[in-house]
């Protein structure tokens, strides 16, 4: 299967990349405000993209 991001214009694979980073950035804002330590929240990330690979 293909990437599918390879298929998009470069200025919308970045316009998307940024707009992720934007909400990783706010979600651990938001994370550390409720006390959550940040290896937490990189442990959480890691299981939701393992997920999301194996579909």
């Amino acid at each position: 299967m293909s990437d599918p991001c390879s298929r998009l214009p470069d200025a919308t694979r970045a316009a998307v990349r940024a707009l992720l980073l934007a909400e990783l950035t706010a979600a651990g804002r938001r994370a550390t405000a409720a006390g959550c330590a940040p290896e937490v929240l990189t442990a959480v990330f890691e299981a939701r993209r393992r997920s999301v690979e194996d579909g």
